[in-house]
């Protein structure tokens, strides 16, 4: 059950409550045991009077009035077996008996009483036992005075009515004041996130010196800051490029049929103008499908279309249809993995698209297994990448300035590859070639993962 308001009242109250049941079980429960005890020692004290009374009558040497300590807080009577008072101490002398108890010989009863004639207000334990003297049957009944254990009791419970409130009133006070002080830097990180924008991802939270759990949550909130400041500032970089990218086609595109509307000339002046402002409106719509495709991969989509997919097979058919000549496929073994078969066949043709631009005259796609994954590979004998830019080259709009001379396409093929791959949990990376050129190397999850994998 959730209980309304704030954490820090929530907690108040919780704490409260949890103490508040317990003091109030522990009040009762001391209340009740001290009860038993007092009550316990006057029965005692009582039993011992009434056993001290039987040993003076087996004596022959009982007197009356009976006379003990402590009269003031109790009295003794002696019964005969008719019930009739034969000896009791000077505060009851010749009344009549304190109770109706006759037990058994040598046995023992007591009962808690009011109204006796020492002080009708007051209670009193009386103890009784009966026993054998002289031949004849007596019993003996001695009364102690309970005032002192109920004033004991009052005193106590007097406390407790007050003394149990006071203490729960402290525990929540003091819960609520400690779970402020612990709160204060949640209030801070809110207030700090509350007045960050889209334009002050830059900021962060305040830390907090700490160890526990809130530090923990700052750390994690700046860590949160961090990747959206980094995503956006991704964002913009991507917008900014796209804008450029899809600028340049439409520029040349205007400027050419400008020209032409300017100086129409032949009909073959405005074939070629037309000519190439078609090439231009050619390279925007693959721009654009680019940038559509790059916006919809989404990997739940494509976790949910993966199935088990012969790689070799579907790398060969990729291969078969490229119409550049030297494109080489070797595979060894059987490869069975776990994959979006469109999307692979997507990937596979981007790298060859990008072999294509960069090679001098050969490219080799090989499809090799390990024990958990399927791995693709695709070299060319082109320039190669240095090692400092080959984490850039996955970046949409990418163009490494050892080949700006050649045509580079959109800028996003590398980019849709690498967002594929990772939407299929997998890897790819770039490493030299033996053929002097580039590698890229994708490592798909396998079908069938072990030694066995082999066997499929």
């Amino acid at each position: 059950m959730r209980l309304p308001g704030s954490v820090r009242n929530q907690t108040t109250v919780v704490a409260a409550g949890v103490v508040s049941v317990a003091l109030i079980l522990a009040a009762f429960g001391l209340v009740g045991l001290l009860r038993h005890r007092l009550i316990d020692a006057e029965r005692v004290a009582a039993r011992v009077r009434a056993d001290d009374v039987v040993a003076l009558a087996r004596t022959g040497t009982l007197p009356n009035p009976l006379s003990f300590p402590g009269e003031d807080s109790g009295a003794t009577q002696v019964l005969d077996a008719k019930g009739k008072v034969i000896a009791a101490t000077e505060n009851i002398e010749d009344d009549s008996p304190l109770s109706t108890l006759r037990p058994d010989v040598g046995d023992h009863e007591s009962v808690i009483m009011t109204g006796l004639p020492m002080e009708e207000d007051d209670r009193y334990l009386i103890v009784a036992t009966t026993a054998v003297v002289g031949g004849k049957r007596v019993t003996v009944q001695a009364a102690a005075s309970l005032e002192s254990a109920d004033d004991t009791l009052a005193t106590l419970t007097r406390t407790l009515l007050w003394g149990v409130p006071a203490l729960i009133l402290l525990v929540a006070a003091t819960t609520r004041l400690l779970v402020g002080l612990a709160l204060r830097p949640v209030g801070a990180i809110t207030d700090e996130v509350a007045d960050i924008t889209q334009a002050d991802l830059h900021r962060r939270v305040p830390e907090p010196g700490s160890s526990d759990e809130i530090a923990r949550l700052a750390i994690t909130m700046n860590e949160m800051l961090a990747r959206l400041e980094a995503s956006s500032a991704r964002q913009q970089r991507f917008v900014a490029d796209a804008s450029h990218e899809m600028r340049s086609p439409l520029a040349s595109s205007r400027a050419v049929l400008e020209v032409a509307a300017l100086h129409p000339g032949s009909v073959d002046n405005l074939l070629a103008a037309i000519g190439d402002s078609l090439i231009d409106h050619q390279r925007l719509e693959t721009l654009v499908a680019d940038l559509l495709t790059l916006a919809r991969l989404d990997g739940s989509e494509t976790h949910k279309r993966r199935v088990p997919t012969d790689l070799e097979a579907l790398t060969r058919t990729v291969v078969d249809r490229r119409v550049e000549p030297d494109v080489t496929f070797a595979c060894t073994g059987p490869a069975i993995a776990l994959v979006d078969g469109a999307q692979i066949d997507r990937v596979l043709t981007n790298l060859l698209d990008n072999a294509a631009r960069h090679r001098r005259s050969r490219t080799d796609v090989t499809v090799g297994r390990g024990d958990t994954t399927v791995d693709i590979t695709v070299d060319d004998d082109g320039p190669g990448v240095p090692e400092p830019e080959r984490n850039r080259v996955f970046e949409p709009f990418t163009r490494l300035d050892a080949a700006r001379t050649a045509d580079q396409g959109t800028g996003l093929g590398l980019a849709i590859v690498a967002e594929i791959v990772g939407d299929l949990d997998g890897k790819v990376r770039l490493v030299d070639s033996p053929l002097g050129g580039a590698r890229f190397v994708v490592s798909l999850p396998s079908a069938v993962v072990g030694p066995d994998a082999g066997m499929a």
